[in-house]
């Protein structure tokens, strides 16, 4: 294939992604994507083992529209996202606002653990999380 045929090549068949956000605080982990266009009913989120996936049906009109320009597209998506290992999975939420769709996912407090000091007679203290 050369590089005029990739160029040219309907948009269907590239692997689409929406632009995407992520932020990280103490406390949580929001990932934010711009689909524009989709509705709640295109969008579809599982998480499984530790991966978050959100895919997006994109437009199922049947009929064609004849555009004379197009740049907003709403192609098939699938789009993953390891979740980090203090993530509450049972507790993550998704709202979609203005074409974001923003999926908050509440992390654990980070686990601190204070070893006591002791003499040199003290029996050595094993630790582990």
């Amino acid at each position: 294939m050369t590089m005029w045929d990739e160029f040219f090549r309907p948009l269907e068949q590239i692997n689409f992604a929406p632009a995407t956000n992520i932020v990280k605080k103490d406390d949580e982990f929001k990932v934010v994507l711009a689909v524009p266009g989709y509705t709640e009913d295109q969008l579809h989120l599982n998480i499984e083992e530790n991966m978050l996936e959100i895919r997006g049906e994109g437009d199922t009109s049947g009929e064609p529209d004849v555009y004379l320009r197009r740049e907003i597209r709403q192609l098939p998506f699938r789009y993953r996202i390891e979740l980090p290992e203090r993530a509450q999975a049972q507790d993550i939420g998704a709202d979609l606002k203005s074409g974001l769709l923003t999926v908050t996912i509440p992390l654990q407090p980070k686990k601190v653990i204070r070893v006591k000091i002791q003499g040199a007679d003290a029996k050595r203290i094993d630790v582990s999380s």
